[in-house]
């Protein structure tokens, strides 16, 4: 009894805590998320132009870092608008969640947020296959295999995230450049249409984001053949792969994303105990799987 107030009273405190620096940031973070991802856009697209989704696609992304004129650049300019825009979308759904801002918005536009928010990762998950590498790879079949694992749908799925052979990198080409951005840009409307940033936003990202590419080199990308007893996925998805280590891929790396989805994507449905059981729990797993990330990534 102790123990469950003592964890009460802390997850009570973290809220407040959380929504006093929310309600501090809440203006800033839409405006410089939609900011970066205006730069992200850009230097897509300049990027889409040189990359071949076929055949030896680490050295395409090699060349097009170290042949091409100023190509580094626009990888590094591409790979931190990402990042960051990801980073502070994720940052203006938790203003949402700890303002309790979805009990004053319509359902259909907490569930598009969401959504959105989701297809961000999915995004950044495309980009990290797309850069050819060993890690790439091994994400590209890890997604495969789970998706096999949904019942009725699975086989389906798998063949539509991910090709096989020579057309490895096709389908995520055309998710990460085409369709995912015009799909998240269709959710996200209402937010584009109501943050749209200011020149002065936009020019403060474009010159940190052009100072950031010109100064930090990319990470280093292991090539398809090299000789790895183990390598790392994306940073969002360290908790589902230390997951997946000690449980079956059906309960590491589909029921708990797919739970935490159903019960934030139905939080607007949820009230009185059973609203705060589901923040509280939301809170918890959002915490353990952060603590799995960091044990994975450090230890």
């Amino acid at each position: 009894m102790r123990y469950n107030r003592g964890s009460k009273r802390f997850l009570q405190q973290t809220q407040k805590v959380m929504a006093k620096f929310f309600n501090k940031t809440s203006l800033y973070l839409p405006r410089l998320s939609l900011a970066a991802f205006i730069l992200c856009l850009v230097s897509g697209v300049v990027l889409a132009f040189q990359y071949r989704p076929f055949g030896n696609v680490f050295q395409n992304v090699e060349e097009i870092t170290t042949l091409i004129p100023y190509g580094f650049f626009f990888r590094r300019l591409h790979y931190a608008s990402g990042q960051v825009f990801v980073l502070l979308v994720l940052l203006h759904v938790a203003d949402y969640f700890f303002r309790s801002a979805y009990i004053r918005q319509p359902f259909s536009e907490w569930f598009r947020l969401g959504l959105g928010a989701a297809l961000c990762f999915f995004i950044l998950f495309t980009g990290f296959v797309l850069q050819g590498g060993l890690e790439g790879y091994f994400a590209g079949n890890i997604l495969r295999s789970l998706l096999e694992l949904i019942p009725v749908v699975g086989s389906a799925a798998s063949e539509m995230a991910v090709g096989r052979g020579d057309a490895f990198y096709f389908l995520p080409y055309l998710y990460h450049c085409y369709f995912l951005p015009l799909i998240l840009v269709f959710l996200l409307r209402r937010h584009i249409r109501d943050w749209f940033p200011d020149w002065g936003s936009i020019t403060l990202a474009t010159a940190a984001f052009s100072l950031y590419a010109l100064i930090v080199p990319m990470q280093k990308t292991l090539p398809p053949d090299a000789d790895a007893s183990f390598v790392t996925g994306p940073w969002f998805f360290l908790g589902i792969q230390e997951l997946l280590r000690h449980f079956p891929p059906f309960w590491a790396g589909l029921f708990p994303p797919a739970l935490f989805a159903v019960l934030f994507l139905g939080l607007p449905g949820f009230t009185g105990a059973r609203a705060r059981t589901v923040r509280y729990a939301l809170i918890t797993g959002a915490g353990v799987y952060a603590a799995l990330s960091v044990k994975l990534y450090f230890f």
